[in-house]
């Protein structure tokens, strides 16, 4: 992952299980955004959790991205793109 930043103080515990969503950009610089858990924060960065097999627990992966790749609600919409009109 290409936006991966481990912040300078790390918390030892879990902060919490929060739904979040979240903005990957991959090495390859395609980005996506994706449902995650955001399980500990600092004020600047949020450490997330994933599965990347949703039926498989030993996919999951956990990633610390800046706070601002980070969101509980997004108010943004992008329709699909209409033809025949």
């Amino acid at each position: 992952m290409a936006n991966r930043e481990i912040p300078e103080h790390v918390p030892l515990r879990p902060t919490g299980d929060v739904p979040v969503i979240v903005r990957v950009v991959w090495t390859d610089g395609t980005e996506e955004w994706r449902p995650a858990r955001a399980v500990r924060w600092t004020s600047t960065h949020v450490m997330v959790a994933w599965r990347d097999d949703e039926r498989d627990p030993r996919s999951e992966r956990h990633e610390w991205l800046r706070a601002g790749d980070v969101a509980r609600s997004v108010s943004w919409l992008v329709p699909p793109e209409r033809t025949g009109r």
